[in-house]
């Protein structure tokens, strides 16, 4: 009589797929900020809107506008068409620009940030968090994932600062070719926030990280000079406030006409209609 063969299987653990290199570095990032959420995922469903999709709408940035008029309306009364259009523009341009900017300063690292990349939710007007999809970045030769599938690898840090410019101006040409003929700024104008957003981005996230100063040497290695179509050079510096306390600030070439909302008795401690000397009394 033939002996029955008895076959065991012993199935193997299912292991969870590698997370994408970028998670911890935006993980990172999101800590480290309280203002504005940063997140690694293709997102999708109520509340979030994709840079792609609106990019192809002009007509959103016109109700944009049109929320953020209401929003301040409500503390300011009677407001000026060009404070809430200047501010949808620095607003949207954060998107890209603080993103790259952020991971820039934090990882060595710059992921694509093409339009298909980015999404982001209002929270109520402002631009809350923003969602940065998984796939290609650039990197240094010691990254500890440089020779991960998703990652281009750069020889130092000039060469990274030059991609962080190139992604952030692609993104924002797309943007402004869709902005631009919406609103009554001129070309100087809509140049001047993208290069005031990369400065900002940059100085934010070293002072996220709690050194102002690493901030300000990446904002001047990544505007070492201007930049077509940018319109200028890192404008970050140090300076000392009324207090005696050294601070490093910037200021911005565009202006997002907050001084002209009803009540309103001064500028932003950045605004391009500020000096030092006022500055540092603001700032103090």
């Amino acid at each position: 009589m033939a002996r029955a063969m008895v076959q065991t299987i012993t199935a193997r653990p299912q292991t969870a797929p590698a997370a994408h290199p970028l998670a911890s570095s935006v993980a990172a990032v999101d800590r480290s900020v309280a203002w504005m959420s940063f997140v690694l995922e293709d997102v999708a469903g109520p509340g979030w809107l994709r840079c792609e999709q609106v990019l192809r709408d002009p007509d959103f940035f016109t109700g944009w506008r049109a929320a953020v008029a209401r929003h301040l309306a409500e503390r300011h009364g009677t407001v000026p068409d060009r404070t809430p259009a200047g501010y949808v523009l620095q607003w949207y341009l954060r998107i890209p620009a603080y993103t790259g900017a952020m991971l820039f300063h934090s990882a060595r690292r710059v992921p694509a940030l093409e339009p298909r990349r980015l999404a982001f939710r209002l929270d109520p007007a402002e631009v809350e968090t923003t969602a940065l999809r998984p796939g290609p970045f650039w990197c240094l030769p010691t990254d500890p994932d440089a020779r991960h599938p998703d990652a281009v690898v750069v020889p130092d840090d000039a060469a990274l600062a030059t991609v962080l410019r190139q992604q952030v101006v692609a993104h924002a040409a797309r943007f402004l070719r869709v902005y631009g003929p919406t609103v009554r700024f001129g070309r100087h104008t809509q140049w001047a926030a993208v290069t005031d957003m990369i400065d900002a981005g940059l100085l934010a996230a070293g002072r996220s990280r709690g050194d102002e100063a690493a901030g300000m040497a990446d904002a001047r290695l990544v505007l070492a000079e201007r930049f077509e179509p940018l319109t200028s050079a890192s404008t970050a510096h140090t300076l000392t406030d009324s207090r005696g306390v050294t601070r490093c600030t910037h200021q911005r070439g565009s202006c997002c006409f907050y001084y002209a909302l009803p009540g309103v008795t001064h500028a932003c401690a950045t605004c391009p209609r500020v000096g030092d000397a006022e500055r540092a009394r603001m700032l103090g």
